[in-house]
């Protein structure tokens, strides 16, 4: 009975905070999931399982060919060439047998009046031409005043009632084509996609509404498309560029494209004779009969090439934009489309992974749970890649792993919280403390004890332990409560030796004061003096752990100087001694951005114009902390002038601080080049590591025109 009575005292504890536990974790990866970031891991696992699943052919059951202008063309005819050889495809095209022309090709505007002629009569003769056109964004009247104007072909060179369809590109973030406009609209018309045009041309649809049903699909007579997002579907691409049979627009025009399609068999003198007496159309079959022929441009020079879930390290060719149209077409005639799991599906999985995560965390040991988090990573991505590749639908992947992956260590923080709270009582202990300099200032002056405080200007610093969770996970109590007495004891001396006063410890973290309660005026050089102090005292400590055979403690440490309330805070029976303010919540994400540029310490610009005469500094970034609406400049502090730095280090600052001015001017690869060569000097340089990497980022994918060099720190 006593049993029973305790069980059922703890279960439902138990299982409302994993239960909230478990729904915090399911929002979090609902919602990063959802983050820029997680949404281009998201994009490439799509283009990774594109890839896994291969190519598929088309040969033998593919009525499209292209014509493509490639660089062989433009060797012969620079682009743009005259419209008289659009009227000679044309008609080349259709003396072979050809179905439909459909012209990936800009005709909004006109050109030479008689070869607008000459295109315009070819096309009304032919009658089987598909013309191409754009809606494009133009401003009225002022800036904001921007309206969408379809674009269609010139009437110089379309006859009245040449259908034409939108060419208009939706890229990702990434500048991947991934998806397929199936139709625009511009007030109340509806202005289809060059291949839904062509097909409602081929299937008599020409003239119809398309609608989208309930259940989102895009439906325009017998054409049903699942609708990913707004007016687009995924293109189910069948292989990289050149997966469809593709001939030479010169070769086309000079007859020269069939001699090795369906005149196999004869010689070199018979192809010769033929072609020269004209009557290569005395064959019953050609490459282009009853075909659908795309023309459109394939030379990388005209920059009409697009990188698709195809192009990969080992196959590094852009897909031309006139084939894009052919891999859409060609799955609209094999209704073979990539559908994706129901938002309501995702969340079910990611409320069931968090659920799961929480049971094996909780109740394994911690290797077991790690297996288990692993394992539960490659189950997703084996059921994402079964899916994709027999049944065509998209498994959004990012979100459920980032239930395991945000759950994992939320579970781990959950149980050593639960599991150790004597720790937690210790560290209260801690913040109890009070210096005997506080105490003498407040027997000195007691007007100090009453509560309220004053404005005035004085430096803070914020330290901590660099991943002290895993820390204390690997120790036991009375391990990690010796090991954080011993670092919290020598750093305070620093502190105090340097006329700072401890404000108060939070576990591991250290808060102190400088300039208080008796105000001096050099209190931020000696808060900087203190936190260098503190890092070589560390040092020091280390090697002595090390030879120990104990863990190593690393720390980070926020600096800054500006206006702040001091006093005493509190009720009437019991208050601390602390400080308030802008300035003092700048200090705290200084401490934690360190992590951001891999740097050690960190100061604010107030602090820094302060000290920048006695101590060696460097600037780090324009940076606009979690809360602020305006950025700061930061910097990271390395040593008293009077020390000096290694000569490795003052190569170092002098190619960091001429790649910065470079990257702050939005020249990318100059500043590349020179924080590549501070790597080369030093390697382990984490702040170089950083920009390295940012430029690499904007040179891919430069920034827009409002772009300011202000980096947005989003951590605390």
């Amino acid at each position: 009975m006593g049993l029973f009575s305790i069980s059922s005292f703890r279960f439902p504890g138990l299982w409302i905070k994993g239960g909230i536990l478990i729904f915090s974790v399911a929002l979090a990866a609902i919602f990063l999931g959802k983050a820029s970031l997680f949404n281009e891991l998201d994009l490439k696992l799509y283009d990774w399982v594109f890839q896994m699943r291969g190519e598929r052919s088309v040969e033998g059951k593919t009525d499209i060919a292209i014509v493509a202008i490639d660089q062989h063309t433009s060797d012969e005819l620079p682009f743009p060439f005259d419209r008289r050889y659009y009227a000679e495809v044309v008609r080349e095209l259709n003396s072979l047998g050809a179905r439909i022309i459909a012209f990936d090709i800009d005709f909004s505007s006109a050109s030479d009046p008689r070869s607008d002629s000459v295109f315009h009569a070819a096309i009304g003769e032919s009658g089987n031409v598909v013309l191409s056109g754009k809606i494009e964004n133009v401003y009225r009247r002022g800036f904001r005043n921007r309206i969408a104007e379809p674009k269609p072909p010139v009437r110089q060179v379309s006859p009245e009632g040449t259908p034409w369809g939108l060419v208009n590109e939706m890229n990702d973030a990434d500048n991947v084509t991934r998806r397929y406009p199936l139709f625009l609209q511009v007030g109340s018309t509806v202005y289809l996609s060059l291949g839904v045009k062509i097909y409602s041309v081929l299937r008599g649809f020409e003239g119809e509404t398309p609608v989208f049903e309930s259940r989102g699909e895009f439906v325009l007579g017998d054409l049903r498309v699942p609708r990913f997002e707004k007016q687009t579907c995924l293109i189910n691409y069948y292989g990289p560029a050149g997966t469809f049979p593709t001939y030479s627009f010169i070769d086309v025009i000079s007859g020269k494209y069939d001699f090795d399609d369906y005149l196999a068999g004869t010689t070199e003198e018979e192809r010769e004779l033929l072609a020269a007496s004209g009557m290569a159309d005395i064959f019953s079959e050609s490459p282009f009969k009853d075909k659908i022929v795309l023309i459109g441009a394939s030379d990388e020079y005209l920059q009409d090439n697009k990188f698709t879930p195809f192009f990969s390290d080992s196959d590094p060719r852009k897909t031309p934009g006139v084939e894009v149209h052919a891999n859409a077409l060609q799955m609209f005639f094999d209704a073979s489309y990539i559908r994706t799991v129901g938002f309501n599906w995702i969340v079910a999985g990611v409320i069931l992974l968090s659920a799961i995560i929480f049971t094996i965390v909780r109740r394994k040991r911690q290797w077991l749970a790690f297996i288990g988090a692993v394992a539960l990573l490659g189950l997703i991505a084996s059921v994402g890649i079964w899916l994709f590749v027999s049944k065509g639908l998209w498994l959004q992947q990012v979100q459920l792993m980032m239930a395991v992956m945000i759950g994992y260590p939320v579970n781990l923080v959950y149980r050593f919280i639960e599991t150790q709270r004597e720790k937690a009582m210790i560290r209260g202990m801690f913040s109890q403390y009070v210096q005997k300099k506080v105490t003498d200032a407040l027997i000195a002056n007691p007007d100090l004890v009453k509560l309220g405080g004053e404005r005035r200007r004085m430096s803070v610093l914020f330290t901590d332990v660099a991943g002290f969770t895993t820390i204390s996970e690997k120790l036991q109590p009375e391990e990690l409560i010796a090991l954080l007495n011993e670092y919290l004891t020598e750093m305070s001396q620093v502190i105090s030796d340097n006329d700072g006063i401890i404000d108060k410890y939070e576990g591991d973290l250290i808060m102190a004061e400088f300039g208080a309660p008796i105000w001096y005026e050099d209190h931020a050089a000696c808060c900087c003096r203190a936190a260098l102090q503190m890092q070589a005292k560390l040092a020091e400590m280390r090697q002595r752990w090390r030879s120990e055979g104990r863990i190593e403690l690393y720390s980070r440490v926020g600096i800054n100087t500006g206006e702040m309330i001091t006093g005493n805070l509190g009720s009437k029976q019991l208050f601390d001694y602390t400080v308030m303010g802008d300035a003092v919540n700048i200090s705290s994400r200084l401490e934690g951005a360190n992590k951001t540029y891999n740097s050690t310490i960190m100061i604010g610009h107030e602090t820094w114009k302060d000290v920048n005469r006695q101590f060696i500094t460097r600037p780090l970034d324009y940076l606009l902390v979690k809360g602020k609406s305006e950025p700061v400049e930061v910097f990271e502090l390395l040593a008293e002038k009077s020390d000096g730095v290694s000569p490795v280090m003052y190569r170092v600052l002098e190619l960091f601080n001429q790649g910065l001015e470079h990257y702050r001017r939005r020249e990318f690869n100059e500043a590349l080049q020179l924080f590549r060569q501070s790597l080369r000097v030093c390697p382990e340089d984490g702040p170089t590591q950083v920009y390295v990497k940012r430029c690499e980022l904007y040179i891919s994918q430069p920034p827009g025109d409002d772009w300011n060099g202000v980096w947005t720190l989003t951590e605390k």
